[in-house]
């Protein structure tokens, strides 16, 4: 067991140093002209890098074990911080980060055997795109990356899951507004870049599904089939 464990910690490391010279490329690609990076540029966040997906990836382990929804958790978790550090930085969503997703999430329907539950996977897509499409089409809030995002992540949760997901991201936002207002660093009207709260969902939904095939945390079909009978 602790050889299985020493060698997740040292592939997450990998691949977390392999994932900041992506989120440097992305960055690269998606900008005319340089900008300040907030997470490379020294030995220290390039350490932090390899650190933080190590000991993401060695948690999930931890407590699911190995298999394929444990897998497709730290495969997915790792893109979301590829895709928390660039939304931070440019305010945009890779296209490349979100397709690696979908194909995850593609490959991971049949590896978990959830095919019988394709309706709710590709219903999730649908929903994930209905939502964040209106207010980017008004302007408010969600970009089309964003919207992308969303529909992918609908994929990949299915539909009551990704609802889950929207709830506990709204919770996470309401509370970061909260924050910047009483230090007085913006108001309703600031712009957040969402991708963050949207990463930040998934991986907690994933991470719950996870404790669930142990012990039942929370299920929202479940707690909604309950509810109305």
């Amino acid at each position: 067991m602790m050889i299985m464990y020493t060698v997740i910690i040292l592939l997450g490391g990998l691949a977390g140093l392999g994932m900041e010279k992506i989120a440097i490329a992305m960055i690269n690609k998606r900008v005319s002209q340089p900008v300040a990076n907030r997470f490379s540029g020294s030995l220290t966040k390039t350490l932090l890098w390899a650190v933080t997906n190590a000991l993401s990836w060695f948690l999930v382990v931890l407590i699911g074990g190995i298999n394929g929804k444990t897998i497709e958790c730290i495969l997915i978790l790792s893109a979301c911080l590829v895709i928390t550090a660039i939304d931070i930085t440019i305010r945009k969503i890779s296209n490349e980060i979100i397709l690696f997703i979908l194909i995850v999430g593609v490959i991971f329907v049949f590896v978990n055997n959830q095919v019988s539950s394709l309706d709710s996977h590709i219903g999730g897509f649908a929903l994930g795109f209905a939502m964040f499409c209106l207010p980017s089409m008004i302007g408010r809030g969600a970009g089309w990356g964003d919207v992308k995002f969303a529909a992918v992540l609908g994929f990949c949760l299915g539909i009551y899951d990704f609802l889950t997901a929207v709830i506990i991201m709204t919770l996470i936002l309401l509370l970061y507004t909260g924050y910047i207002i009483a230090k007085r660093k913006g108001n309703l009207k600031t712009k957040i870049a969402l991708g963050p709260f949207m990463a930040g969902g998934i991986i907690l939904v994933m991470i719950i599904n996870i404790l669930n095939t142990k012990w039942m945390i929370f299920d929202l079909q479940t707690f909604l089939q309950q509810t109305i009978s």
